[in-house]
């Protein structure tokens, strides 16, 4: 009898996830676990046991002391040199580092300051322990059978069926409060609780469901741990989906191997786990600013040069302009040469771009139409992956739209530098970043030249091919190899800018695509973006101005779609208020590049999930339509058309960026904001670095710093700048009429804002302000603001209530 085929409204994803096999009645095998253990052997970072299952079978564990915080388990049958790892190999602690391993009278203990494993070896069972000494996780036995005697769990074990090992698998217990983030780029609730996620890389085709173009086998769990299962291949989580009590990870590849990671906070293990994977690089400063793109849709030379003319007019900051498909002939795509007819001079054309100020982005994928004549050289020298009969593996991986087309071999050595050579050419015509699209595609039967098998190459694939592109990109740069990348896995964060793909231009696919970068950042994917508008569909002008406010207050900001999504089409409102967001985005790029240059060194997003900032607030761990952006400014886009939202407003004190008025919470608002304003929050006391707007971004130290300061009475607030020509730290303490003023860093001249807050009765003026502890000078008269332009430091009243500070150094 046929495996029955879920109802779908029509065939939509051309590679589907391995199917689990489906144990029959008539099946003797089933679920095996580990009863007990012994010790083969043990050393100060590690131990090997031998495990004997309830069937009578044997298996190999290892456990080992990562690193502080990090301890590895492996479950084998037997070791298997082909399986892929992604973790890195951590350098060896200290000698005098305090991780061991104990031997003890039931078993085994595992030390590290951070995190303790206990292992008891009869009856075998895992629990680790926090510093505190707080059980953060522990194997289920408890929940093992039900009133029947039958199995309701996954032990830790395998399973087989029909006498073949089909995965292997463990399960934790799930604390009735307990909730789970992460788990990549996926388009359902941001709390995972009650969700059976496959890590299985799709081209989803929209931002609807848990089907994701970047998956990534790592989650946390809001009692402050993280678990990372190291394997290519698919791999299910079933968070409290199946039993109520319990998660469970259930690995298709030949070990199930895991890192548990502990805190003592969320942004701790996202770190942790990134000295794992991989941190994020640094991008350029002007990838830090708008992107323009001509949309999926016919494009010209001419029409490229006037798209750059009237960016330019109509005063846009703009950095980045992106062609995408249609710079090349369309059946050949993506054979990387530019369609002549319609690109006659394509050198001309990136030099006057380039005397405008713009960057200038391509589109590519890793696929090739074989009409392309670039496709008989390929394969002629096998470098794409071949199907069982030795030939190039044609699919149609674009849904019917595109020719079939053959799969680069990024498993091969030549195919590899081929390719490279051909971006190369482009990259020294003068092309600055690669938009990588597709990855996703891979059918689990192709053969690749390494001998990998399609299974394992699947999710793989997205990050051998973006390693290609960011290679031959920083080799030419000589900068990091920044690319603009659909698909991913664990540790893609080293590609840097990943968007959300081609959601439907909807208010709903605004909302569910803000939900997959909550996701993806709890994975350590600090530069994520989105497209403007959406993708498929034509937005309301109301849409549109409302996804631009939230594009320009992500990490990365593009409009683009599969129609124009340029400004000046959707009318003058739209203009105007698209307009003064990108000066806006501008004027905060020291605060963006800041925590860009925070990114680098801990992976931690710049958007960030409410819990990531308030991890003890329970009512952040559901919250999925707001977020921080940085520590200091809350963001809440309006994801219904009307401009009427909930905001909440955890514990502590706020400001209404645009009235400045101080609100207390916990609190939820119930906001109406006009179409020109999205509702934005300032954590009070913070200090924001600011700068003059600019149409473009210059790779320079910022000219001008200008830090707004949102301090209460007794307030003290403090930021440490990130610049190129170092870092610089501003901190400010207000004292009855005294505004003392701290600097100490890089900048030597600096100025301060000190904001009017409304709703503060009886608020004395300054009066006095202190820079280092000496007196400043207070500029009066006419002539202060030109004063503040000298070589000395210096203040003045400003007839809105607050103040301007100058600080030369």
């Amino acid at each position: 009898m046929a495996e029955p085929v879920p109802l779908l409204p029509y065939n939509l994803y051309m590679t589907e996830p391995p199917r689990l096999p489906v144990r029959g009645p008539e099946d003797t095998d089933g679920p095996d676990y580990v009863v007990e253990a012994t010790l083969l052997e043990c050393s100060e970072r590690a131990a090997r046991l031998q495990g004997r299952t309830l069937s009578g079978g044997t298996v190999l564990i290892t456990l080992s002391l990562v690193a502080d915080g990090i301890v590895r388990v492996v479950l084998e049958e037997e070791p298997d040199p082909t399986r892929v790892r992604l973790a890195h190999e951590l350098p060896p602690p200290p000698a005098d580092a305090p991780l061991l391993v104990q031997e003890q009278a039931t078993g085994l203990a595992l030390l590290s300051p951070a995190l303790r494993l206990e292992v008891t070896l009869r009856p075998f069972g895992l629990r680790f322990l926090d510093a505190a000494g707080r059980t953060l996780l522990a194997q289920n036995y408890s929940e093992l059978t039900n009133v029947r005697m039958k199995l309701t769990i996954l032990p830790f074990g395998l399973s087989r069926v029909n006498g073949q090992r089909v995965a292997f698998h463990d399960t934790f217990t799930a604390e009735p409060d307990e909730h789970f983030f992460g788990l990549g780029e996926k388009f359902t609730d941001f709390d995972k609780r009650g969700q059976r996620i496959t890590t299985w890389n799709c081209d989803c085709g929209g931002a609807f469901s848990e089907r994701a173009y970047k998956n990534v086998p790592f989650v946390v769990s809001s009692r402050k741990y993280g678990i990372f299962v190291d394997s290519p291949c698919a791999v299910d989580f079933d968070l409290v989906a199946s039993n109520t009590a319990t998660f469970t990870l259930i690995s298709r590849d030949s070990a199930l191997d895991y890192y548990v990671i502990a805190g003592p906070d969320l942004k701790t293990i996202i770190t942790r786990y990134a000295s794992l994977v991989g941190f994020p690089i640094l991008p350029p400063k002007w990838a830090l600013g708008t992107w323009i793109s001509s949309g999926f849709q016919r494009d010209s030379q001419a029409e490229v040069l006037e798209r750059a003319r009237l960016i330019r007019e109509h005063e846009i900051p703009c950095d980045v302009l992106h062609l995408d498909c249609y710079w090349q002939r369309f059946g050949r795509w993506s054979e990387v040469r530019w369609d002549e007819e319609r690109f006659p001079a394509p050198a001309d054309l990136i030099a006057q771009l380039k005397a405008e100020g713009f960057k200038v982005c391509l589109w590519i994928h890793p696929y090739l139409g074989t009409a392309s004549e670039r496709f008989a050289e390929g394969a002629a020298r096998g470098y794409f992956l071949k199907n069982a009969a030795g030939e190039p593996y044609v699919a149609d991986l674009w849904g019917g739209f595109h020719p079939p087309v053959a799969m680069l071999d990024v498993t091969h050595p030549e195919a590899v530098a081929w390719f490279q050579g051909l971006l190369r050419e482009q990259l020294r015509l003068g092309v600055d970043v690669f938009k990588t699209d597709f990855g996703e595609g891979i059918p689990t039967d192709v053969v690749a030249y390494s001998g990998i098998t399609g299974e394992r190459l699947h999710n793989l694939y997205a990050l051998l091919y973006n390693d290609a592109v960011a290679e031959v990109t920083a080799r030419e740069t000589g900068r990091a190899g920044l690319v603009w990348g659909r698909s991913s896995y664990a540790g893609g964060q080293r590609h840097a800018a990943q968007w959300s793909g081609d959601p439907n231009a909807t208010f709903t696919a605004l909302a569910s695509t803000l939900r997959g970068g909550l996701s993806i950042g709890m994975c350590g994917h600090a530069f994520w973006s989105h497209d403007i508008g959406g993708f498929t569909g034509q937005p309301s002008p109301e849409l549109y101005i409302r996804w631009a406010q939230f594009g320009f207050f992500s990490p990365l900001t593009r409009a683009h779609g599969n129609s124009s999504r340029l400004p000046w089409d959707f009318g003058p409102q739209a203009l105007e208020i698209f307009r003064s967001y990108a000066r806006l985005r501008y004027r905060l790029l020291p605060y963006i590049y800041t925590y860009a240059c925070i990114a680098a060194r801990t992976s931690l997003p710049l958007l960030r999930a409410m819990v990531l900032e308030f991890p003890d607030d329970p009512a952040t761990y559901t919250l999925d339509l707001q977020y921080m952006f940085g520590a200091e400014l809350l963001v809440a886009p309006l994801y219904r058309a009307g401009g009427q939202r909930p905001v909440y407003l955890p514990a502590g004190t706020w400001v209404d960026f645009w009235s400045r008025t101080v609100l207390q919470g916990p609190t939820t608002l119930q906001v109406q904001a006009p179409l020109e304003q999205l509702p934005l929050y300032v954590r009070a006391n913070a200090l924001i670095p600011t700068t003059e707007p600019a149409p473009f971004v210059r790779e320079e130290p910022f000219a001008t710093v200008v830090f707004e300061a949102y301090l209460l009475p007794e307030g003290t607030g403090s930021f440490t700048l990130c610049d190129l020509d170092g870092e610089t730290t501003v901190s400010a303490r207000r004292q009855g009429t005294t505004l003392a003023i701290e600097v100490t860093g890089a900048k030597r001249r600096l100025g301060l804002h000190l904001l009017p807050l409304s709703g503060l009765a009886g608020l004395p003026p300054v009066e006095t302000v202190l820079l280092n502890g000496r007196p400043c000078e207070r500029w009066m008269g006419e002539t202060a603001p030109a004063l503040a332009q000298a070589r000395a430091s210096g203040w003045f009243p400003l007839p809105d209530g607050g103040m301007q500070v100058t600080m030369v150094l």
